[in-house]
Parts: structure tokens; sequence; C-alpha cells
């Protein structure tokens, strides 16, 4: 049981660096090169990566330290800004009993886009791995991948030749958006560094195929897809270790850009998704 009046050395875990891990994650990958379309969709003053590199997941975390488990998946391309690399993610989609409290921390703490799916899936058949993410009534994502190889033999991450006897630690990021409201609108809109590292323990390339569709409102659809690179199928442990403000932008600019934030963090049906009777939902 719980109390509407914290303890003391309860509330100041939520400081402790152990707080913020996510363990025990089996995830799928897939790697591809989006239309030049994307670039209209990325906020200034992020910049692409060259070469683009647009990634889709779908993760089955386990053990986390701030929740029950649950399911996230996701999609983003690799950005720059101020000397940093990190990801932009347009949208992550949560399921299962630890959602709302990764929401709480992801979306309200960190600034990430995420919203709750209805059915997120990740099953492993042998060499094949199928995976989808479903909002609405429609599947975003609809993949499936088959371990031995990329689609592009020339392509590299840098976890091919990982020894699962000692795993491999990845250097990772996200670009995310933090802001506020008051009576003057949207305020103190800031992109913040999110530093957090993989520590992968097993890696397997797989041959990819995906496709990408939007419901009533999660344009996922709208990110067209040039080349798939390959995926893969992976066990890892992923950790938080700093969330800092690197960029401020001017007030007079913050709803412009909520234009390219709006749809991957708000819903108007949030809520009633499947309610057939509004004064129940």
């Amino acid at each position: 049981m719980t109390s509407f009046f914290t303890p003391f050395d309860i509330l100041m875990k939520k400081a402790d660096p152990i707080y913020n891990e996510m363990n025990d994650i089996t995830a799928a990958y897939i790697y591809a090169v989006p239309d030049v379309s994307i670039r209209k969709f990325i906020p200034p003053p992020l910049e692409l990566a060259e070469p683009v590199l647009l990634i889709m997941y779908v993760s089955s975390i386990k053990k986390p330290t701030f929740s029950e488990a649950y399911m996230e998946g996701g999609i983003g391309v690799i950005t720059n800004l101020e000397g940093k690399t990190g990801q932009y993610y347009f949208n992550l989609q949560l399921s299962g009993q630890g959602a709302q409290n990764a929401a709480f921390f992801g979306r309200e703490e960190a600034g990430l886009p995420k919203k709750f799916a209805d059915s997120i899936r990740l099953q492993r058949i042998r060499d094949r791995v199928f995976f989808h993410i479903e909002r609405n009534g429609v599947r975003l994502l609809d993949a499936h991948i088959k371990t031995g190889s990329y689609n592009d033999h020339n392509f590299s991450n840098g976890l091919e030749n990982l020894d699962p006897s000692v795993g491999l630690l990845q250097e990772g990021a996200v670009f995310t958006h933090r802001y506020s409201s008051g009576d003057g609108g949207i305020q103190n809109m800031q992109v913040y560094y999110y530093d957090s590292p993989t520590f992968f323990c097993q890696y397997e390339l797989a041959y990819a195929r995906v496709k990408l569709q939007s419901s009533l409102y999660d344009p996922w659809g709208e990110i067209k897809i040039e080349k798939i690179l390959g995926g893969a199928y992976a066990k890892c442990n992923n950790y938080v270790i700093d969330v800092k403000s690197i960029y401020s932008y001017p007030d007079e600019e913050a709803v412009s850009i909520m234009q390219y934030l709006w749809a991957g963090r708000f819903d108007p049906l949030v809520g009633r998704r499947g309610c057939e009777t509004p004064f129940y939902c």
C-alpha cells in the first residue's frame, strides 16, 4: 500500500540514476533511408545527420526501474544540433501495465512525444520476428524481419561483430522538446539533450520488411521510405545518464515549433478510443 504523503527516502529514489534504467529489453529494429520529404518534418534548428538514417523499433521492456513492464515502439531519425548527434523521434507508442508511469517519466519529464497504443506486439518464431504497433484501428507499423543478414550488405552500425559473452556499450542520445504554457501561450520552448547509452548483450542482423500507415491522429504513413537498409533482433539494457537543455527558442517562435511537435503528442480521442457512449468516456 502507499499513501498520499510520500516518505522522503522514497521520493529521493527518483533522483538516483538507478531509477532511470530499462533492463531486460528485447527489441526488433528496422533501419532505412527515408525519402527527402522527411526534411519538412524536422523542427529547426535540428538538422538531419548525413547519411540520413530512419530508425523504427518495437521493444518489450521487462524490468524498468520506474514502472512495471511495458511495450514501446517508435520512429525517428538521426539529427545534429550544437555539435551533438542524437535521435529525433516523431512519435513513441506505449502499451502494457507500466505504460502510464513510463509515459509520465518520458513525456512529462523528458519531453518525449509519447502516446498510448491500442496494441504493440513482438513475437519471434525461429529465425523470423513479427512486430506491429496498432492505434485507432490502424497498424501504424506492421513489420517482420528474418535473421541472418541485412537488406543492404554495405550497411553497418557498429554492432555487427558483438560478442555475446562480452557485450557492447553503445553511446546514444535523443533530442527532446520541453515547454510551458500560461497566459502568454506556449513559452520557454527548449531542446533537451537526453543522454542515453545502451548495453547490447545480443544482436542479430536481419532482412527487414515494413509497412507504415496513418490513423486519424497518427501520421506515420507520411514518412516515406526510399530504401530499407536492414533490421536487427537484440537483447539490451538502456540507461538515462542526464537530460539537460542545450537550446532555447525565443517565445515568439514557440507556436511555430509546436507545429512540428503537436501530432506526436496530442490526440483528441485520448480516453475515448473504442467508446460508443461518450457519457462514460
